[in-house]
């Protein structure tokens, strides 16, 4: 389990370094993921990762925290297949309205969240 923690944190990470350091590519995936497909398949990824990462949490440092990012990624994963291709047009025009600059900015928070994952995964605290 804690190569399936590792595995979703270094996802995160990659995903918010592209949002970071490379945010043009960053915006062409977050178009794929306003259409009708892009919504299903990203909502099925959401919730199969906050179930992963549910469950893999007790093999980290941190697992009531790190139980509580997936549940969140879960929910957020049920949540996006309840959105409409309407609405999603709207939030997509709304958020690709305001910069690059707050492309970056958003990017940053799977990265803070995939490297507190990470670290909980890799430094676990033995018991004496």
């Amino acid at each position: 389990m804690k190569a399936t923690a590792l595995f979703i944190a270094a996802m995160m990470v990659l995903l918010g370094l592209t949002g970071v350091l490379w945010p043009e590519g960053f915006l062409q995936l977050a178009t794929y993921s306003f259409s009708r497909t892009g919504l299903y398949v990203l909502a099925a990824a959401r919730v199969v990762l906050g179930g992963l990462l549910f469950f893999a949490a007790a093999a980290t440092r941190t697992p009531k925290t790190v139980r509580v990012i997936g549940l969140v990624i879960f929910i957020a994963g049920i949540a996006t297949a309840l959105i409409s291709p309407e609405r999603a047009d709207l939030m997509k025009n709304w958020f690709f309205g305001r910069g690059l600059d707050t492309l970056r900015i958003a990017a940053c928070l799977p990265l803070a969240v995939g490297l507190f994952i990470g670290g909980s995964a890799l430094f676990r605290r033995h018991n004496a």
